[in-house]
């Protein structure tokens, strides 16, 4: 995890809030899951890595660094119960 350099702004983490709240509407229910977030934070949070602006055009490209590291985190960090 040492490879950050900083975490995601306040605007970022209120992009995450309304984009799980939009998503959760869509899916018919009036409040968020943890899977909502989990679904939503590499679309949300992933930014161009510096030495690679854009995303390849082909499906099966190798995701960015951002992707890759905001993966991780989620693999590692427990849903609440």
């Amino acid at each position: 995890m040492n490879r950050l350099a900083l975490g995601v702004s306040p605007r970022g983490a209120q992009a995450l809030y309304r984009a799980t709240q939009a998503f959760a509407m869509v899916e018919g229910r009036d409040y968020v899951i943890p899977d909502d977030v989990k679904r939503l934070v590499i679309p949300v949070f992933a930014q161009p890595d510096s030495n690679q602006r854009s995303r390849p055009p082909w499906p099966n490209a190798a995701p960015r660094l951002s992707e890759r590291i905001l993966q991780e985190i989620l693999t590692l960090v427990e849903v609440p119960l």
